[in-house]
């Protein structure tokens, strides 16, 4: 079962970075969430700065975001 990068906790990623994983290989073994429409959200800097800093854990988190990709509840 894939994990997305969302679920990773910051210990598994500390952890993915010692093993010298690329952002490319990231991107495909730990892709963002399918409801996250932002291009190339899995690649470091360039990223979505709130997933990569590790503050995403949900939809909900994304519910102001432009780039969500689902439409938003009222």
């Amino acid at each position: 079962m894939k994990k997305y990068f969302h679920e990773l906790t910051k210990e598994e990623f500390k952890k993915l970075q010692k093993e010298d994983l690329t952002w490319e290989q990231c991107a495909k073994d730990y892709p963002q969430p399918t409801w996250c429409a932002y291009p190339e959200a899995v690649s470091g800097v360039l990223g979505c700065w709130s997933l990569m800093d590790f503050n995403i854990h949900s939809e909900k988190d994304c519910l102001n975001c432009e780039c969500l990709a689902t439409p938003k509840e009222e």
